[in-house]
């Protein structure tokens, strides 16, 4: 399951970030707390596929499908 495919209000851990990604985008998602083991709280899923607003520690960013769809997860 990847992080595009969480519900609104949901909260999750992330498994792992596709090795795949640009390094550059690897790196800075790391840097933002994009991590293994670290929880995420979907607070808003935007219309009409639009960006997903998470929660990473006190932190708030929103991440497009392009990227989340790179991001694996599972259940809390």
């Amino acid at each position: 399951m990847t992080l595009w495919e969480i519900r609104n209000k949901q909260s999750v851990l992330i498994d792992s970030l596709d090795p795949n990604l640009m390094p550059a985008v690897f790196d800075r998602l790391n840097e933002m707390g994009f991590a293994a083991g670290q929880s995420i709280l979907c607070l808003r899923r935007s219309p009409l596929k639009g960006p997903l607003v998470l929660q990473v520690g006190d932190c708030v960013y929103s991440l497009e499908q392009s990227i989340a769809n790179h991001i694996n997860i599972s259940a809390a």
